[in-house]
């Protein structure tokens, strides 16, 4: 499909945009002042709207998406946590592990896709429904271990792959355990520029210097850091010399969406809002070797397109929700946003209302909430924020 979007604003640091887009291919194929419609072409005009390139979620489990909030913190570190909570017999685990892998990942797709997300990072291994139609792009390309404490094979799976990013979990926690992690993993090898550490709650400044030193980088996961210990990562210094992206985590900690995740890094005084665009775009982009997903000729039309509900570009985005979304575009296609936009790019896609707002969106999910209730119950799910939200009332 071939689209012009007309008449949008955008930013790049403090430099003012405004003009048409022109998609083709799945990619931007033109950026210019006044861009003339070809015969093919479907035309959406979008005066008063702001364009966004779409967010990238640093750190997500996708099919544990269906979970409420588990265990009865505040914790020491992760192993507590999941000893605590991991009981598979007994309710909610027992429910939600019986429901089909297939409709547990799409559940975690569609969670990212209405945030406006449009490339997840999958901290699991890489499953053959995460490629070809599903809601958002999840990252190939990466080895990763689950922490030290419960994979035994870190240097293996580190050297599996060289020069590709590799994922643990690392620091997670505020005792000494959670803080040998990093002294730890150097001394294995496996602290090296390709590293990527997942929340790094508990550091000193020696810890904060080998990370540097290293050249490794930082997904910040500030409300599962909160719901589990009280605390976060010290991002105000960690910002400073290492590349630190935004994550959601899963609904087991973490909150039901990225935007909502980034006003909480906001809310910590630790970050400003452009910062948090930036751990939501360019940042990731960088550490996990992503194709291009700016707003610029040949990359990736990846985009999200936005009310202009507050002059400041960054503090715009951070004031929106689900149902304020007005288009999120995945690789120049059109996968959730308003009715009234399917409708006029001729797109037959699934009517669904959330909040006071009827959206349009590719992926039906009615059909999905009515395959997972059959597999499971539904007491386990109304626990979950996400499950509230997606009720269809």
């Amino acid at each position: 499909m071939e689209v012009l979007l007309k008449d949008l604003k955008w930013f790049k640091g403090n430099i003012a945009f405004s003009g048409d887009v022109r998609i083709s291919r799945g990619k931007i194929k033109e950026i210019g002042s006044v861009l003339t419609a070809g015969k093919k072409e479907r035309v959406i005009h979008l005066g008063n709207h702001y364009l966004y390139p779409g967010m990238i979620n640093g750190h997500d489990h996708l099919e544990m998406n269906l979970y409420p909030h588990m265990g009865t913190p505040p914790y020491k570190n992760y192993t507590q946590w999941a000893k605590d909570i991991y009981r598979p017999i007994e309710s909610p685990v027992r429910e939600i592990e019986a429901i089909p892998i297939r409709y547990r990942l799409l559940w975690g797709g569609i969670k990212n896709l209405i945030s406006g997300v449009t490339t997840v990072v999958h901290h699991n291994p890489w499953h053959r429904l995460l490629g070809n139609n599903f809601p958002v792009k999840v990252l190939k390309k990466y080895s990763w271990a689950h922490s030290l404490a419960f994979d035994k094979k870190v240097v293996q799976n580190f050297l599996s792959k060289p020069n590709i990013p590799f994922i643990i979990h690392a620091a997670e926690g505020v005792d000494d355990l959670a803080r040998g992690e990093i002294q730890k993993l150097n001394e294995l090898g496996v602290l090296k520029n390709n590293t990527v550490l997942i929340h790094c709650v508990g550091l000193s400044n020696n810890e904060i210097h080998l990370i540097q030193d290293a050249q490794a980088s930082v997904v910040w996961c500030p409300t599962s850091n909160f719901f589990m210990f009280n605390k976060t990562a010290n991002v105000l210094v960690l910002k400073k010399s290492v590349r630190v992206a935004l994550g959601s985590d899963s609904t087991m900690t973490g909150p039901s969406l990225l935007l909502e995740e980034m006003k909480v890094a906001v809310k910590t005084g630790q970050v400003n809002s452009q910062e948090v665009f930036d751990m939501v775009t360019s940042t990731p982009m960088e550490i996990f070797n992503l194709p291009d997903q700016s707003i610029k000729n040949g990359a990736e039309a990846d985009l999200l397109i936005l009310p202009i509900d507050n002059v400041n570009y960054y503090e715009n985005l951070l004031d929106q929700k689900p149902e304020t979304i007005v288009a999120v575009f995945v690789q120049g296609k059109f996968m959730f946003g308003e009715e009234s936009l399917a409708k006029s790019l001729h797109l037959k896609l699934h009517r669904w209302k959330m909040g006071s707002a009827v959206k349009a969106i590719a992926f039906d999910v009615a059909d999905l909430r009515t395959n997972i209730l059959k597999k499971s119950q539904a007491h386990p799910l109304n626990g979950n924020p996400l499950w509230q939200m997606l009720n269809g009332d």
